[in-house]
């Protein structure tokens, strides 16, 4: 049987979808390495200018390393980078996300292809496993209606909707029965599931902590206009791991229109204020150099973004994306000069994890991946020391943050769970 080999770039939604084909495959075999494959699928993020240039590097080693293997082209960037590619002749065949069920037909094609199909479907397709991970990834929903000017994901996505409640609470029963107990919720705007079925998150939430086997659940990125207080209460739940990604973007008011943010800096500092009440670890995504971030606007945004109790944060720098109003903006910040903010920033966020984990009273339950490492309830990565292999479910009892926020313990200070 020929062999295909997965490659996933971006976020978790992508991971999922690549899952998806992967369970459609019924004359192919998975791959465990792409030298050995007779056809690679790269499932394509296209969020940032560095995001397609990764891609792209990967696709061009491909045809240089396996030059007999078939190329083929999906994810967020396939109707971009996918048909600049095609057209180039460096893949063999490119295809929308509506297209999952079609991969054995793809692989067997013999010509170049393309096949974008439409923005508006839902792929409910019940997958039974996520080979090398203790994690499951479920998606509840794609696409976005909220229209940020820097973002091309609702381009690329579509409009926001979402996957019914029965088939959410299915997949993850499926995966339970097969020994998962950490699953995470994801989406492109993962907050605003069920808004178009009369449903919603909290609701969504509190049915799958009924499920037998579920230990723990968290939530990928949610918008901080999303975060209702019947979803607080509901992530007060035992079940629920204690930290929240809420996407702030950015910590002036000024910049914060210029993107066409629902969100303001106030608002923002109320909620959370009232999630870290709560004894959650807090994350959010930011961007610098957004176009007009002056030097002038960035301290006042730096002196705001002090007052907040953020734990983790991913930092992009400001992508101009085709197609996006931002993209017509004056690029009025150096790379030089936004590698330095995003700098500035990390340090402010790196010292304010080290001292929740520094006045942290509870012990770190930590779900271990591979090499004695894993992720505990507040997200962030616990290294054990040990002479030997551990898995499963640990429980920290002491343990030590360097300047850096790496956190490690001795297997004499944890216990097996």
């Amino acid at each position: 049987m020929k062999t295909v080999y997965f490659k996933t770039f971006g976020c978790r939604s992508n991971f999922f979808d690549t899952s998806v084909i992967a369970a459609r495959l019924n004359e192919w075999q998975i791959a465990d390495n792409e030298a050995d494959s007779d056809a690679i699928v790269v499932n394509s993020c296209t969020v940032t200018n560095s995001a397609d240039a990764t891609v792209r590097a990967f696709v061009r080693r491909m045809r240089r390393e396996n030059p007999k293997a078939k190329l083929l082209f999906t994810g967020c960037g396939a109707a971009s980078l996918g048909k600049r590619l095609l057209e180039n002749a460096e893949i063999d065949g490119v295809f929308g996300h509506s297209e999952k069920a079609r991969i054995d037909d793809f692989l067997s094609a013999e010509k170049p292809f393309e096949a974008l199909g439409a923005l508006d479907s839902f792929d409910e397709t019940i997958i039974d496993r996520f080979d090398g991970k203790t994690r499951a990834f479920i998606k509840i929903q794609d696409g976005c209606d909220f229209n940020c000017s820097y973002c091309v994901i609702p381009l690329v996505r579509g409009k926001a909707r979402s996957a019914s409640k029965s088939f959410v609470l299915e997949q993850i029963k499926r995966l339970a029965d097969r020994g998962f107990e950490e699953f995470v919720l994801t989406g492109v705007n993962t907050g605003a599931y069920g808004r178009d079925r009369g449903e919603n998150i909290a609701d969504l939430i509190a049915s799958i902590g009924k499920i037998s086997g579920v230990r723990r659940l968290r939530l990928s990125s949610i918008e901080p206009c999303l975060v209702s207080d019947e979803l607080l209460d509901i992530c007060a739940a035992p079940f629920m791991a204690k930290h929240l990604h809420i996407a702030l973007q950015h910590t002036s008011d000024r910049i914060l229109k210029a993107m066409n943010r629902r969100n303001s800096v106030k608002s923002d500092r109320i909620l959370l204020e009232k999630v870290s009440k709560l004894g959650f670890a807090i994350g959010s995504d930011y961007i610098v150099g957004f176009p007009s971030e002056s030097e002038e606007i960035f301290n006042e945004a730096i002196d705001r973004l002090k007052l907040l109790p953020l734990t983790h944060i991913h930092i992009f720098p400001f992508s101009p994306r085709e197609g996006t109003k931002a993209a017509k903006m004056k690029i009025d910040v150096n790379g030089l000069i936004a590698n330095e903010r995003r700098k500035a920033i990390a340090k402010i966020i790196d010292q304010k994890r080290r001292d929740f984990y520094l006045k942290n009273k509870e012990s770190l339950i930590v779900l271990i991946e591979k090499d004695n490492s894993g992720l505990d309830q507040f997200f962030s990565r616990v290294q054990i020391n040990s002479d030997s292999d551990h898995s499963g479910w640990i429980e920290v009892k002491k343990y030590s943050i360097d300047q850096n926020g790496a956190i490690e313990a001795r297997i004499e200070d944890c216990a097996c769970l």
